[in-house]
């Protein structure tokens, strides 16, 4: 039987969403098994769900994945789970990046869910209604469960909005946030992902996480279970993507983890471990060495450049790292994973730390974006695994202070542009500051295994 689901979106981008998305995640994780899933790719959001409780959120990108892929990934991640929490990063009618079909109400239809919208009181009163009802209106066909009411409560101006919401546009209320909870939240959340400095002390860590968990006391806990429960039957598909490879039988992947890395584009070790691959985590702060009879590397995820220093004195890993890459161990290395292998970084606060020394190069960071910019890629003739066009992902600026580089892994830049060269190649390792998303690019894994069969465990 299909998983409970729900499709979360709001009507106007802001917190309200992510207060809402949290504390749904919040209300149920003690008693189900809960996966969030946000529909396009927002980095403040997936750290305040990864933080909370049930399991590690995954992020359906219909800019890199087709409709087959997503619906793939989907059934991959709502496997075992008691309730899938699908969290839209657009408002409700916005397309991501201008794909067709990645609106959540295309999300909605797709997976037959019921959705749930997120209207934003805060200051304002009963003319919010008019949104949800046009929402209501271009949606035709699509069950609309009913309404959280973020900084609202029973009494006053939204009293009356509740009131429309239930006798005027059919909506029936699931949840009211107080206005004092919702103002807080706004506050912490837009401190705790700001890039540039605060004046005054900044939020209590974990404080975002603990108005969730307060805000999902005022949810409606039955009526939204009923609501998933209601969900349409979606019949199993042949798998295309997610499926064993011959070559992987028996093969071991090191995967980092652990302060300062954060496990992001985790559908990367999902297809990896799919083909068969096994997982051996290698904790990066405390870990010393990798783990035994190995035979490739994943360095993946975005970096928490408070934690930096936890890996910077792990000189022995460090020194096992180089050794290891430099012998010819198939690597991967992604994103922030890409960054532990450069001599030295500074961090975007002006922080130097010593690292691995892998990648002949020295950078400072300059700012994180919240949300993905796409590039057009071209692997360079020494990429070791990737070939052809790409498209990759860009999550920070950086700018190369030192920089050494023989072996290039991709021309960057539209056709009709100069490219510039991106990213290391060598030997077997391939580390990029940008992100592939191996589910759009299956090659790239293949070759990635094949060179792990190559190499063989390495003693």
């Amino acid at each position: 039987m299909s998983v409970p689901r729900l499709v979360v979106c709001g009507l106007e981008p802001g917190p309200a969403v992510a207060l809402a998305a949290g504390a749904l995640q919040a209300c149920f994780a003690e008693q189900h098994a809960v996966r969030a899933v946000t529909i396009g790719a927002d980095l403040p959001l997936w750290r305040l769900l990864y933080a909370g409780e049930g399991r590690a959120p995954r992020v359906l990108d219909p800019a890199l994945h087709a409709a087959a892929v997503v619906f793939e990934l989907y059934e991959c991640w709502s496997e075992g789970c008691d309730l899938v929490l699908l969290v839209a990063v657009q408002p409700a009618l916005d397309r991501w990046h201008g794909v067709k079909g990645s609106r959540a109400v295309d999300i909605a239809a797709g997976l037959d869910a019921p959705l749930v919208l997120v209207l934003d009181a805060r200051d304002r009163g009963a003319t919010v209604a008019a949104a949800a009802y046009g929402v209501r209106a271009l949606a035709k066909g699509l069950e609309i469960a009913g309404a959280i009411v973020v900084g609202g409560d029973e009494r006053g101006a939204a009293a009356e909005l509740g009131q429309i919401l239930r006798r005027d546009v059919g909506l029936p209320v699931l949840g009211c946030i107080p206005p004092q909870l919702s103002e807080q939240f706004a506050r912490d959340y837009s401190a705790a992902t700001s890039t540039l400095s605060q004046i005054g002390p900044r939020p209590v860590k974990g404080s975002e996480r603990r108005l969730c968990a307060e805000a999902g006391t005022y949810l409606e806990r039955d009526d939204l279970l009923a609501a998933a429960t209601r969900r349409g039957f979606l019949p199993g598909r042949t798998p295309l993507l997610l499926t064993p490879l011959p070559a992987a039988h028996d093969l071991s992947l090191a995967v980092a983890w652990g302060a300062p890395l954060e496990p992001f584009a985790l559908e990367n070790v999902d297809m990896l471990q799919a083909m068969g691959l096994s997982l051996a985590p290698l904790n990066i702060a405390r870990d010393r060495e990798l783990p035994p009879d190995v035979s490739g590397l994943l360095l993946a995820g975005q970096l928490n450049e408070e934690q930096l220093p936890a890996f910077a004195g792990n000189v022995e890993l460090q020194a096992a790292l180089a050794a290891a890459i430099g012998d010819g161990l198939p690597t991967l290395a992604m994103g922030g994973g890409a960054l532990l292998l450069l001599r030295r970084l500074a961090d975007s606060r002006g922080r130097s730390h010593e690292l691995t020394g892998v990648l002949p190069a020295e950078a400072e960071l300059l700012e994180w974006y919240e949300r993905p910019r796409y590039v057009h890629a071209r692997a360079a003739r020494g990429n070791p695994f990737d070939e052809g066009e790409n498209l990759l992902c860009e999550w920070f600026d950086l700018e190369f202070l030192m920089l050494e580089q023989e072996s290039f892994a991709y021309h960057v830049g539209d056709a009709d542009e100069p490219s510039q060269a991106e990213g290391f190649a060598f030997s077997r390792c391939l580390a990029t500051t940008l992100y592939p998303s191996l589910p759009r690019c299956p090659a790239l894994a293949a070759s990635f295994v094949a060179a792990m069969r190559l190499a063989g465990p390495r003693a």
